[in-house]
């Protein structure tokens, strides 16, 4: 091998080992982010389609051990409601202030959310379908879970408020009311 292909090679594997280096750095980047930050989902309505979308907005939590864990930062985040920063960009919360988180436990792929009654008060059937959409994608967001069933102060519910949508006595899922993320 001649001094030009030695310098060829040993820059082909300079430029290899940099390549490596960068992929472990953004990996482990990466998978500190998804340990510390989790998405809420909030809505915007476009006045043109006449019609709410929901919007995933990256929240900050404390580093979570569990998918329970994760899931009640999530929902917590969702409760606590909108920034005046989000609030600026349009978006709005459906989500009861006055609802409190009692517990939060995964069951293969279903999520048992335990709220407070507070979490069907106010706002008609619109508001309250926006609401289930709102909790079902910030609580499915994490592995294994795809479905979320509501209870009510530890008591599993037929209909939702006082709007009685039903379709809540089994657990639903993203597929079950029809709305788009933007």
């Amino acid at each position: 091998m001649d001094k030009r292909q030695r310098v060829i090679l040993y820059l082909l594997l300079g430029v290899f080992i940099l390549m490596s280096a960068s992929l472990l750095i953004i990996k482990e980047r990466n998978r500190r982010a998804s340990e510390t930050s989790v998405l809420v989902y909030f809505l915007n309505y476009d006045e043109q389609e006449e019609k709410s979308y929901i919007i995933p907005m990256r929240k900050e939590i404390e580093k979570a051990e569990s998918v329970e864990e994760k899931i009640r930062f999530s929902i917590e985040h969702l409760l606590k409601g909108l920034t005046e920063e989000e609030k600026e960009k349009g978006l709005t919360n459906a989500v009861a202030e006055n609802a409190v988180l009692l517990n939060v436990n995964v069951d293969g792929d279903t999520v048992y959310l335990d709220f407070s009654e507070g979490i069907e008060r106010g706002g008609g059937t619109a508001m309250m379908t926006e609401r289930l959409v709102q909790i079902i994608f910030t609580a499915t967001q994490f592995y294994p879970v795809t479905k979320v069933k509501l209870l009510i102060n530890g008591k599993s519910i037929k209909y939702f408020s006082g709007e009685g949508i039903t379709d809540v006595e089994y657990p639903m899922d993203r597929d079950t009311f029809q709305y788009s993320v933007r």
